[in-house]
């Protein structure tokens, strides 16, 4: 059996956990997961049914939301060895005499392996990362066709949408969107990278789009709520805002809301994950290499300065 070992950020394990959950091949394969991973997981294991996941969480002692190797800020730090050394003590002390040893991404892969002295694959590559897991996972191929008008406000290359999720999933996820009855849009706007953020400045344009299509506009933080600017002091972001410290409360956010808004981060890829509607909002000129395949598919992407609701 091979193994896939998962040593990166929140928002890139539930794409491979998605991944995996659709794969007709997931038998192959069994997940060493780092420690910091498990409290995400036990909360997703309450909502959707993991039980054919083969996985096992282990201390490798990763306290900066993934492997330090994998991080410019943290990767002189004596964290990336000390990280390294227990992955290799761990590999030792449990050799794979049935399969393949993998890491989520082929980015310092060769420095990984020289370190430990092992020899680990890579699933992620040069392609967009739901359509590497889609290829490495055997996923079927779903095809649809896009007008011109579509086509020309897509970003990224439309002939890569094969092998991304089964029909029955995008049905899934397309009911959804037509079922927007109580009116309700949830907004994500801060990430765990500050470039990606959403400005307040957006923040005001989006509610008042939003809220004069009918719909309400509820903004969610992580932990607290900075120091917003705005124009709109009536019905003002600061008066319909949510906090949010722990992945339960994240879920049930998601779970109860209509539509879910946001930047790049973990809570669109657990919004795709639960099958909720989603539109992602990505910084000028940023690339957009997690978009997730409903987004892509069905156009739901712009940026700051370019974006359209008129599917509301």
């Amino acid at each position: 059996m091979h193994r896939l070992f998962l040593l990166r950020a929140y928002g890139d394990f539930v794409i491979l956990l998605q991944a995996l959950l659709e794969s007709p091949q997931k038998n192959k394969y069994s997940l060493i997961a780092s420690k910091h991973l498990e409290p995400l997981y036990q909360e997703l294991a309450s909502v959707i049914n993991v039980n054919s996941v083969k996985i096992q969480f282990v201390n490798f002692g990763i306290t900066n939301t993934q492997l330090s190797l994998f991080t410019n800020k943290h990767l002189l730090s004596i964290n990336t060895l000390n990280e390294l050394k227990q992955i290799k003590n761990f590999v030792k002390q449990n050799p794979n005499k049935e399969g393949k040893d993998y890491i989520e991404q082929d980015k310092r892969i060769g420095l990984f392996n020289a370190i430990t002295g092992l020899k680990f694959n890579s699933i992620i590559s040069t392609e967009p990362v739901y359509i590497s897991y889609s290829i490495f996972f055997e996923n079927s191929a779903i095809k649809k066709e896009i007008s011109k008008e579509e086509e020309k406000a897509e970003n990224i290359q439309e002939n890569k949408i094969e092998n991304i999720i089964e029909n029955k999933e995008i049905e899934t996820l397309n009911n959804n969107n037509n079922i927007l009855n109580s009116k309700k849009v949830l907004l994500f706007p801060d990430t765990r990278q500050a470039k990606k953020n959403i400005p307040s400045s957006l923040i005001n344009k989006l509610e008042n789009e939003i809220e004069s299509k009918g719909y309400t506009l509820e903004i969610a933080y992580f932990k607290q709520v900075p120091d917003i600017k705005t124009t709109n002091h009536e019905n003002s972001a600061f008066n319909n805002k949510v906090v949010y410290a722990n992945f339960k409360t994240l879920i049930q956010l998601i779970m109860n809301a209509e539509l879910i808004l946001g930047a790049d981060s973990l809570p669109i890829h657990l919004a795709y994950l639960l099958t909720k509607p989603h539109y992602i909002l990505y910084p000028n000129g940023y690339p957009q290499l997690f978009m997730t395949p409903y987004a892509q598919i069905n156009n739901r992407f712009g940026t700051f300065d370019h974006y359209n609701f008129s599917f509301l």
